[in-house]
């Protein structure tokens, strides 16, 4: 009978988009017959526009998901995708590129206050620009008429005083003093001041109002055109940065419920998608403007625990057990059921617990997580046939040094780097368990030693840090007779100040917790 070792698994990748890095239809078919759907999640009203919204903490599955509505679409042959990555393409110096055109100012360098133009026109623009793209190799997204013709000159007009631009770098438009510069063409019909040369300086809101109103005149054509952005990320690199970052992906929200709202007023066979991380929602709900609504009738927020079942029974195991029995598949043996993956592929007990209630208790109820910890087994022990106990423990270190890295990530949307560190510092060789009043003597302790504490505890209020320690989940909340845990990834919305701070297990080896 043949043999399946650990490094014969296709346990997938903790980033998605890795897993499809050559699109080939091996890679589709093996991420397709593997994927798990979040529960309470409709996949079909993501196909049909009805949602396009996807919020979610990192790491809960939004690439996974995005990539996989993306598929599900392209099974029909006159659908195509396109993916803007915010994070990995749209670089700081677009970023600035973008703040230029819409004459973004910041007004203090550690304020969050912002005053100047928008960026919802320079959003308009650039994915007109994408749209007429995508148009330029003849697909038949739109019906080709005058109306068509005119739309693509017109958001293909402006002059490229720099014609190396490539990539994202041509959809962002070079705004100087509130002007574009186009070049003269006979079929745009438009009146302007044009120079010897054949180019005029135009005004840009006006440029982006006559794109809108051809947009609006075109006729829907047969072929689908879906355009995902990805990776709406923000990082506390500076509050000049942050803020102008906030801002943009406000009026990335803002823009892409706005066109969707028109293709669907006039039939267009157009949808554009946005994955957003929930911690970066707070920081951009509190720059003004309503996306809380848009974002609640459009989206659907990503939750892997199911409240009132048991652990066993839990969804985010389904990923476990569909990823071992497709990869048994794949390698020609016979398809084993849940019960039996769990009887065949993990020890009896780890920790003194089942591996469903390990796994679980080492997890943040996110895929991520659990593809991370069986990652490490494989990579430490790939000659295996199973996940022996000695391999499991032996990861316990790495993962949990990995998680950390992970959940700071997460913090970097509020936190700066040497914050970061004072909160590490606070943790470090704490107690799992403890009140609040603990944790407050403890930083009011360390602060004479350490400079992070003390540049924390400068701008910050403990309670306001552990509120975000327990939204992102570092920690959690613990009954007086340690046994009821509250988390946020398990529905929890608070921190709850008079019961006990408890530190995620997943978290003591790197924070090197005690009892």
């Amino acid at each position: 009978m043949k043999k399946l070792l650990l490094k014969d698994l296709n346990l997938g990748q903790t980033d998605a988009k890795n897993e499809l890095l050559h699109n080939s239809p091996e890679e589709i078919n093996r991420f397709c017959e593997s994927f798990v759907a979040p529960p309470s999640l409709s996949i079909d009203r993501y196909l049909n526009g009805d949602k396009y919204f996807i919020i979610g903490l990192k790491g809960t599955g939004k690439t996974a998901l995005l990539r996989y509505v993306s598929l599900k679409l392209e099974l029909n042959e006159t659908s195509r995708s396109e993916f803007v990555l915010f994070k990995s393409e749209i670089d700081e110096q677009l970023k600035k590129d973008f703040a230029k055109a819409a004459r973004i100012q910041i007004i203090d360098e550690n304020s969050k206050d912002y005053e100047g133009e928008e960026f919802e026109p320079v959003w308009r623009w650039f994915m007109y620009r994408k749209i007429a793209n995508v148009l330029k190799n003849g697909a038949s997204h739109f019906v080709e008429d005058n109306d068509l013709n005119s739309f693509c000159d017109l958001v293909g007009s402006e002059y490229l005083d720099k014609p190396e631009k490539t990539g994202l770098m041509r959809l962002v438009p070079n705004i100087r003093k509130g002007n574009i510069e186009i070049s003269y063409s006979p079929k745009l019909g438009l009146e302007f001041d044009w120079d010897e040369n054949g180019r005029a300086k135009v005004k840009f809101p006006e440029l982006v109002r006559k794109a809108d109103d051809l947009f609006a005149r075109l006729q829907p054509g047969e072929e689908r055109l879906n355009i995902f952005f990805d990776e709406l990320e923000l990082d506390y690199a500076s509050a000049k940065q942050h803020a102008r970052d906030a801002a943009l992906i406000r009026d990335l929200v803002v823009t892409i419920e706005k066109l969707n709202a028109i293709c669907k007023r006039k039939k267009y066979p157009l949808c554009l998608y946005a994955a957003i991380r929930s911690e970066v929602l707070s920081s951009v709900v509190s720059l003004g403007k309503e996306i809380n609504k848009p974002l609640a009738d459009f989206g659907s927020i990503i939750m892997w625990n199911k409240a009132g079942l048991d652990a066993k029974q839990q969804p985010l195991l389904n990923i476990i057990e569909q990823k071992i029995s497709s990869s048994r598949v794949e390698n020609g043996l016979e398809k084993i059921e849940s019960a039996g993956i769990w009887e065949y592929y993990f020890p009896k007990k780890i920790d003194g617990k089942s591996p469903q209630i390990y796994i679980l208790h080492n997890s943040w109820y996110r895929p991520r997580d659990i593809v991370r910890l069986l990652l490490s087994v494989q990579d430490q022990y790939p000659n295996e046939e199973i996940f022996i106990l000695q391999g499991i423990e032996a990861v316990r270190k790495a993962y949990s040094t990995a998680s950390w890295v992970e959940l700071t990530e997460e913090l970097k949307a509020r936190y700066s780097s040497d914050e970061i560190e004072g909160i590490r510092n606070i943790l470090y060789g704490f107690k799992q368990i403890s009140t609040v009043a603990e944790v407050i003597m403890r930083a009011e302790e360390l602060k004479e030693d350490h400079d992070s504490v003390a540049k924390l505890l400068k701008g910050r209020k403990i309670k306001d840090v552990l509120r975000d320690l327990f939204r992102v989940g570092i920690i959690g909340n613990i009954d007086s007779k340690h046994i009821k845990m509250r988390f946020s990834f398990r529905g929890d919305e608070d921190i709850l100040f008079d019961h006990k701070i408890f530190i995620h297990n997943a978290l003591r080896g790197h924070l090197s917790i005690y009892h």
